[in-house]
């Protein structure tokens, strides 16, 4: 009897754990920073150094990239007095759509925060495919950006990595 308490317990306790991850995701990367009231200092303690920064106007945006293959990029946007004017969690659909032939790797970083991995392959040997994990349906998945040999983006596409070989699905 005392082992079939421990295994619901055990389960309970998995189960709790699984719901807070997912539930709690946004709130433990971005911890109390609050628009409008944090400032650049609360940033970094509860965030660190930013990964990138870039000037947007008399804005500045902190990009924070949870990683290396982490499947959430804020960027978050400092009014001219240092005060956190928004969070944007980056790596959507919506911003993916934006990311079309032509652009600039520059570009794209701007739309979307640094890559997590790059794949080359030998037959395309002065191309790249940067790729950024998020999280689809609960699942992780990868946008891939083709950038050819003049750093430009060729093409875009989704892999859903659950179909790679050797998946269990």
């Amino acid at each position: 009897m005392n082992e079939r308490l421990s295994l619901k317990g055990a389960l309970t306790m998995g189960l709790f754990s699984a719901l807070l991850a997912i539930v709690g995701c946004d709130r433990v990367a971005t911890g109390e920073l609050r628009a409008g009231q944090s400032t650049v200092a609360d940033m970094k303690t509860q965030m660190g150094e930013p990964s990138d920064v870039h000037k947007e106007g008399d804005r500045e945006i902190w990009v924070y990239t949870l990683g290396p293959q982490g499947v959430k990029t804020y960027f978050m946007t400092v009014d001219p007095t240092g005060k956190l004017e928004k969070i944007d969690q980056v790596l959507t659909e919506e911003n993916f759509k934006r990311i079309v032939p032509g652009m600039t790797t520059t570009e794209v970083r701007r739309v979307l925060g640094k890559h997590g991995s790059e794949k080359r392959y030998a037959m395309s040997i002065n191309e790249v495919t940067q790729v950024w994990k998020f999280n689809r349906d609960n699942a992780d998945w990868n946008f891939e950006v083709l950038i050819d040999g003049n750093g430009r983006v060729k093409s875009t596409g989704f892999d859903d990595p659950s179909l790679q070989r050797g998946s269990s699905k």
